[in-house]
């Protein structure tokens, strides 16, 4: 009994590295994912464009936007303890999502944490199915489906 007792006493950090090892590697960082020529569909001015990508980040969830200047948008998501800024570009015809800064999502330069790739890439389809693309929406976790999004008319908060 005192053998089998020391035996799992001695065991006990092997069994609690291999735990945490198993729950940081389902968190693993990924690639950062940077929307890069995004196209919208039909015509439309550089208003129109920023109505549409701001009724986008409304159906999302947690997105706070702020114009920079005339094509270009900063947007911010902020959800428990993280939170992530992106800058979107865009003009008439294409618009770019890049990254700026995040709290908590582990980013080390290349490497960033799947929420955010996950974020930015609802983000992305939001943006293209408002704009006529007719994306599907893969689930994923993220909010909003494929009628998420108004082509016009007021912006609706998910909430």
């Amino acid at each position: 009994m005192i053998d089998r007792r020391s035996t799992l006493r001695s065991l006990a950090p092997v069994f609690i590295a291999v735990g945490a090892g198993i729950g940081l590697g389902a968190c693993r960082g990924q690639p950062i994912y940077e929307s890069t020529n995004g196209q919208f569909q039909g015509r439309g001015s550089l208003s129109e464009r920023e109505a549409l990508i701001r009724r986008a980040a409304a159906s999302q969830g947690g997105w706070s936007v702020q114009s920079m200047r005339p094509g270009l948008l900063r947007a911010t998501n902020t959800w428990r303890s993280h939170q992530m800024t992106v800058d979107i570009s865009f003009d008439i015809r294409s618009f770019t999502i890049r990254y700026v800064n995040s709290v908590n999502l582990d980013y080390d330069g290349a490497q960033i944490h799947s929420a955010y790739n996950a974020r930015v890439q609802a983000l992305e389809r939001a943006i293209l199915q408002g704009s006529g693309a007719g994306l599907p929406v893969s689930g994923g976790g993220t909010r909003g489906g494929a009628d998420a999004v108004p082509v016009s008319g007021p912006v609706v908060s998910p909430e």
